[in-house]
Protein backbone atom coordinates (compact mmCIF):
# COMPACT_ATOMS: atom_id res chain seq x y z
CA UNK A 1 0.00 0.00 0.00
CA UNK A 2 1.28 3.57 -0.81
CA UNK A 3 2.08 6.01 1.67
CA UNK A 4 -0.80 8.61 0.16
CA UNK A 5 -3.26 5.18 0.50
CA UNK A 6 -1.97 4.48 3.89
CA UNK A 7 -3.06 7.73 5.10
CA UNK A 8 -6.28 7.78 3.25
CA UNK A 9 -6.88 4.78 5.25
CA UNK A 10 -5.96 6.07 8.45
CA UNK A 11 -8.20 9.53 7.90
CA UNK A 12 -10.95 7.13 7.20
CA UNK A 13 -10.48 5.18 10.55
CA UNK A 14 -10.13 8.43 11.98
CA UNK A 15 -13.06 10.24 11.15
CA UNK A 16 -15.82 7.07 11.50
CA UNK A 17 -14.98 7.78 15.12
CA UNK A 18 -16.50 11.66 14.91
CA UNK A 19 -19.48 11.47 15.77
CA UNK A 20 -22.68 13.13 13.87
CA UNK A 21 -23.47 16.32 15.10
CA UNK A 22 -26.65 16.83 16.28
CA UNK A 23 -29.66 18.88 14.80
CA UNK A 24 -29.70 22.10 15.67
CA UNK A 25 -33.42 23.17 17.28
CA UNK A 26 -35.56 25.78 15.48
CA UNK A 27 -35.11 28.30 17.58
CA UNK A 28 -31.01 28.12 17.15
CA UNK A 29 -31.29 28.01 13.85
CA UNK A 30 -33.72 30.95 13.23
CA UNK A 31 -31.10 33.01 15.46
CA UNK A 32 -28.36 32.34 13.19
CA UNK A 33 -30.32 32.81 10.27
CA UNK A 34 -31.43 36.36 11.48
CA UNK A 35 -29.85 39.16 10.28
CA UNK A 36 -30.65 43.43 10.86
CA UNK A 37 -30.91 45.55 8.18
CA UNK A 38 -28.60 48.75 9.19
CA UNK A 39 -27.31 51.19 6.97
CA UNK A 40 -27.14 49.36 3.95
CA UNK A 41 -25.72 46.25 6.00
CA UNK A 42 -27.50 42.90 7.14
CA UNK A 43 -25.87 42.81 10.29
CA UNK A 44 -26.60 39.80 13.15
CA UNK A 45 -28.07 41.26 16.32
CA UNK A 46 -25.15 41.49 18.79
CA UNK A 47 -23.02 44.07 15.86
CA UNK A 48 -26.18 46.30 15.45
CA UNK A 49 -24.67 48.49 18.48
CA UNK A 50 -21.24 48.00 17.37
CA UNK A 51 -22.60 49.62 13.89
CA UNK A 52 -23.84 52.75 15.19
CA UNK A 53 -21.83 53.52 18.19
CA UNK A 54 -19.53 55.44 15.09
CA UNK A 55 -23.18 57.88 15.27
CA UNK A 56 -23.32 58.02 18.96
CA UNK A 57 -20.82 60.84 19.90
CA UNK A 58 -19.99 63.07 23.27
CA UNK A 59 -21.56 66.25 22.78
CA UNK A 60 -18.50 68.21 21.86
CA UNK A 61 -17.97 71.95 22.82
CA UNK A 62 -14.90 74.19 21.22
CA UNK A 63 -13.18 76.24 24.03
CA UNK A 64 -11.72 79.36 22.29
CA UNK A 65 -8.19 80.90 23.86
CA UNK A 66 -7.76 77.50 26.20
CA UNK A 67 -4.93 74.87 26.06
CA UNK A 68 -7.97 72.48 26.61
CA UNK A 69 -9.59 72.89 23.21
CA UNK A 70 -12.18 70.57 24.23
CA UNK A 71 -14.87 69.60 26.83
CA UNK A 72 -17.96 67.75 26.61
CA UNK A 73 -21.13 67.27 28.18
CA UNK A 74 -23.19 64.05 27.89
CA UNK A 75 -23.93 61.97 24.52
CA UNK A 76 -25.46 63.34 21.18
CA UNK A 77 -26.62 61.39 18.46
CA UNK A 78 -25.72 62.09 13.96
CA UNK A 79 -28.46 61.91 12.08
CA UNK A 80 -28.83 62.07 8.63
CA UNK A 81 -32.48 62.44 7.95
CA UNK A 82 -33.75 63.18 4.83
CA UNK A 83 -31.01 64.93 3.77
CA UNK A 84 -30.36 66.88 6.90
CA UNK A 85 -27.44 66.56 8.93
CA UNK A 86 -29.11 66.91 12.16
CA UNK A 87 -26.94 66.48 16.12
CA UNK A 88 -29.49 65.52 17.92
CA UNK A 89 -29.58 66.13 22.35
CA UNK A 90 -31.10 67.58 25.10
CA UNK A 91 -31.09 71.08 26.03
CA UNK A 92 -29.54 70.66 29.45
CA UNK A 93 -26.78 69.19 28.28
CA UNK A 94 -25.75 73.20 27.33
CA UNK A 95 -27.67 74.65 30.27
CA UNK A 96 -25.43 72.39 33.23
CA UNK A 97 -22.40 72.87 31.21
CA UNK A 98 -23.11 76.80 30.51
CA UNK A 99 -22.69 76.52 27.08
CA UNK A 100 -23.71 78.58 23.75
CA UNK A 101 -25.21 76.18 21.06
CA UNK A 102 -22.99 77.87 18.55
CA UNK A 103 -20.11 76.35 20.96
CA UNK A 104 -21.26 72.71 19.92
CA UNK A 105 -18.87 70.85 17.35
CA UNK A 106 -18.46 67.92 15.95
CA UNK A 107 -14.86 66.41 15.23
CA UNK A 108 -14.04 65.05 11.79
CA UNK A 109 -10.96 64.11 9.82
CA UNK A 110 -8.95 66.31 7.53
CA UNK A 111 -8.43 65.49 4.13
CA UNK A 112 -4.94 66.23 4.59
CA UNK A 113 -4.60 64.86 8.06
CA UNK A 114 -5.45 65.92 11.70
CA UNK A 115 -8.88 66.47 12.40
CA UNK A 116 -11.06 69.66 12.61
CA UNK A 117 -13.64 71.06 14.62
CA UNK A 118 -16.73 71.96 12.86
CA UNK A 119 -20.09 74.09 14.39
CA UNK A 120 -23.33 74.04 13.43
CA UNK A 121 -25.44 76.40 10.55
CA UNK A 122 -28.70 76.18 12.56
CA UNK A 123 -29.70 75.55 15.53
CA UNK A 124 -33.41 74.52 17.10
CA UNK A 125 -34.03 74.28 20.44
CA UNK A 126 -37.60 73.02 21.65
CA UNK A 127 -39.82 75.05 23.60
CA UNK A 128 -42.92 74.25 25.93
CA UNK A 129 -46.09 75.44 24.20
CA UNK A 130 -47.67 78.12 27.36
CA UNK A 131 -51.16 76.09 27.64
CA UNK A 132 -48.87 72.59 28.60
CA UNK A 133 -49.10 72.19 31.90
CA UNK A 134 -45.95 73.09 33.49
CA UNK A 135 -45.07 69.82 35.33
CA UNK A 136 -44.27 68.15 30.97
CA UNK A 137 -41.22 70.69 30.78
CA UNK A 138 -38.86 67.80 30.50
CA UNK A 139 -40.75 66.74 26.90
CA UNK A 140 -39.25 70.32 26.05
CA UNK A 141 -36.01 68.79 26.45
CA UNK A 142 -34.59 69.01 23.05
CA UNK A 143 -31.99 70.56 20.91
CA UNK A 144 -31.45 70.15 17.11
CA UNK A 145 -28.31 71.46 15.12
CA UNK A 146 -28.08 71.20 11.93
CA UNK A 147 -24.83 70.98 9.59
CA UNK A 148 -24.97 71.69 5.59
CA UNK A 149 -23.14 68.39 3.46
CA UNK A 150 -19.62 70.38 2.68
CA UNK A 151 -18.54 72.65 4.58
CA UNK A 152 -14.49 73.55 3.79
CA UNK A 153 -14.70 71.17 1.03
CA UNK A 154 -15.43 68.13 3.48
CA UNK A 155 -18.58 66.03 2.74
CA UNK A 156 -20.26 65.44 5.84
CA UNK A 157 -22.29 62.81 4.99
CA UNK A 158 -20.92 59.76 6.22
CA UNK A 159 -20.62 61.25 9.78
CA UNK A 160 -24.24 60.82 10.03
CA UNK A 161 -26.08 57.56 10.24
CA UNK A 162 -28.97 57.61 7.36
CA UNK A 163 -32.29 57.30 9.22
CA UNK A 164 -35.69 58.79 8.16
CA UNK A 165 -36.89 59.63 11.84
CA UNK A 166 -40.82 60.11 10.67
CA UNK A 167 -40.63 56.33 8.69
CA UNK A 168 -38.76 54.63 11.57
CA UNK A 169 -40.67 52.54 13.60
CA UNK A 170 -40.85 53.39 17.55
CA UNK A 171 -42.01 51.58 20.57
CA UNK A 172 -45.53 52.98 20.21
CA UNK A 173 -45.88 51.22 16.91
CA UNK A 174 -44.61 47.87 17.50
CA UNK A 175 -45.84 45.00 20.09
CA UNK A 176 -43.96 44.34 23.01
CA UNK A 177 -43.71 41.09 22.88
CA UNK A 178 -42.13 41.48 18.96
CA UNK A 179 -38.80 43.51 21.23
CA UNK A 180 -35.55 41.19 20.84
CA UNK A 181 -33.54 44.28 22.05
CA UNK A 182 -33.87 47.86 23.61
CA UNK A 183 -30.46 49.18 24.20
CA UNK A 184 -28.55 52.50 24.28
CA UNK A 185 -24.99 54.26 23.38
CA UNK A 186 -23.75 56.42 26.03
CA UNK A 187 -20.58 58.09 27.24
CA UNK A 188 -20.23 58.54 30.85
CA UNK A 189 -18.18 61.15 32.55
CA UNK A 190 -16.80 59.24 34.47
CA UNK A 191 -15.36 56.79 31.22
CA UNK A 192 -13.02 59.89 30.15
CA UNK A 193 -9.56 60.13 29.93
CA UNK A 194 -7.61 62.95 29.75
CA UNK A 195 -3.92 63.19 29.33
CA UNK A 196 -2.27 66.54 28.91
CA UNK A 197 0.79 66.86 27.16
CA UNK A 198 3.80 69.01 28.33
CA UNK A 199 6.64 71.40 26.23
CA UNK A 200 9.99 71.18 26.88
CA UNK A 201 9.91 74.14 29.49
CA UNK A 202 6.83 71.95 31.32
CA UNK A 203 4.04 74.25 29.75
CA UNK A 204 0.78 72.76 28.61
CA UNK A 205 0.74 72.05 24.97
CA UNK A 206 -2.06 70.06 24.52
CA UNK A 207 -4.62 67.35 25.99
CA UNK A 208 -5.72 64.10 24.56
CA UNK A 209 -8.86 62.71 25.52
CA UNK A 210 -10.24 59.07 25.59
CA UNK A 211 -14.18 58.63 25.58
CA UNK A 212 -15.07 55.10 25.82
CA UNK A 213 -18.87 54.47 24.86
CA UNK A 214 -21.27 52.10 26.89
CA UNK A 215 -24.24 49.82 25.95
CA UNK A 216 -26.88 49.55 28.13
CA UNK A 217 -29.82 47.01 27.38
CA UNK A 218 -33.03 48.44 28.79
CA UNK A 219 -36.66 47.24 29.22
CA UNK A 220 -39.82 48.88 29.65
CA UNK A 221 -41.32 49.64 33.41
CA UNK A 222 -44.09 50.94 35.16
CA UNK A 223 -43.36 54.72 35.97
CA UNK A 224 -42.75 55.26 39.86
CA UNK A 225 -42.38 58.37 42.19
CA UNK A 226 -38.83 59.23 40.72
CA UNK A 227 -39.69 59.37 36.93
CA UNK A 228 -40.64 62.62 35.06
CA UNK A 229 -44.06 63.37 34.01
CA UNK A 230 -44.66 62.92 30.22
CA UNK A 231 -41.09 60.79 29.82
CA UNK A 232 -40.89 56.87 29.30
CA UNK A 233 -38.91 54.99 32.25
CA UNK A 234 -36.73 52.17 31.14
CA UNK A 235 -34.65 49.93 33.73
CA UNK A 236 -31.82 47.41 32.97
CA UNK A 237 -33.11 44.40 31.08
CA UNK A 238 -31.98 41.85 33.17
CA UNK A 239 -32.08 42.32 37.27
CA UNK A 240 -28.40 41.21 37.64
CA UNK A 241 -26.73 43.67 35.02
CA UNK A 242 -24.32 45.92 35.97
CA UNK A 243 -25.27 49.75 36.16
CA UNK A 244 -23.49 52.50 35.69
CA UNK A 245 -21.72 53.78 39.63
CA UNK A 246 -22.32 57.18 37.93
CA UNK A 247 -24.56 58.02 35.27
CA UNK A 248 -23.89 61.54 34.70
CA UNK A 249 -22.87 61.73 30.61
CA UNK A 250 -25.70 59.25 29.37
CA UNK A 251 -28.06 62.18 28.93
CA UNK A 252 -28.71 62.68 25.14
CA UNK A 253 -27.82 59.11 24.19
CA UNK A 254 -30.05 57.11 21.84
CA UNK A 255 -32.24 54.41 22.51
CA UNK A 256 -32.80 51.98 19.61
CA UNK A 257 -34.40 48.61 19.71
CA UNK A 258 -34.63 45.45 17.38
CA UNK A 259 -38.06 43.65 16.73
CA UNK A 260 -39.02 41.00 14.58
CA UNK A 261 -42.73 40.32 14.10
CA UNK A 262 -44.36 36.85 13.99
CA UNK A 263 -44.10 37.33 9.78
CA UNK A 264 -41.26 39.17 8.87
CA UNK A 265 -37.88 40.15 9.40
CA UNK A 266 -36.27 41.45 12.02
CA UNK A 267 -35.75 45.89 11.79
CA UNK A 268 -33.94 48.48 13.82
CA UNK A 269 -36.37 51.15 15.58
CA UNK A 270 -35.71 54.12 17.28
CA UNK A 271 -37.62 54.41 20.75
CA UNK A 272 -35.75 58.56 21.60
CA UNK A 273 -33.51 59.83 24.02
CA UNK A 274 -32.21 59.45 27.60
CA UNK A 275 -33.40 62.59 29.29
CA UNK A 276 -32.13 61.47 33.08
CA UNK A 277 -30.65 58.42 34.87
CA UNK A 278 -30.42 57.45 38.37
CA UNK A 279 -27.77 55.26 40.21
CA UNK A 280 -29.64 52.28 40.11
CA UNK A 281 -29.41 52.35 36.75
CA UNK A 282 -33.41 53.27 35.98
CA UNK A 283 -33.81 56.13 32.89
CA UNK A 284 -36.08 58.53 32.06
CA UNK A 285 -36.75 58.82 28.10
CA UNK A 286 -37.99 61.37 25.79
CA UNK A 287 -40.32 59.17 23.03
CA UNK A 288 -39.59 59.34 19.30
CA UNK A 289 -42.82 61.02 18.88
CA UNK A 290 -41.85 63.85 19.93
CA UNK A 291 -38.57 64.15 18.97
CA UNK A 292 -40.59 63.97 15.14
CA UNK A 293 -42.62 67.08 16.28
CA UNK A 294 -39.23 68.86 16.89
CA UNK A 295 -37.68 67.72 13.61
CA UNK A 296 -40.66 69.01 11.74
CA UNK A 297 -40.86 72.49 13.43
CA UNK A 298 -37.44 72.65 12.61
CA UNK A 299 -37.32 72.05 9.21
CA UNK A 300 -40.79 73.86 8.71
Amino acid sequence: MSAINRALAMLARFTAYIPAMPELDPITRAKLKLYVAVNNLHLTPPEVPESLKRYCRPLAFYNVGSPFELSFSGTCLLVRHRGHNLLLCTRHQLVNAKRRPDEVVIIVEKIDGGSVGINPNQVSQVVLDPSMDLSFEHLADIMLAEYISNPQGRDLAPFFLPLDLMAIRDLRSVPSETFMAIFSIAYPTSDTDYDPKMDADGNLSGLDIVSRWNKLYLKCTEPNEWDRKGLVPLVPACDDDPVLSDPDGISGAPVFFIHRPPRGDAALGFAGIISHANKRGRVNMIEATHIRQAVEKHLD
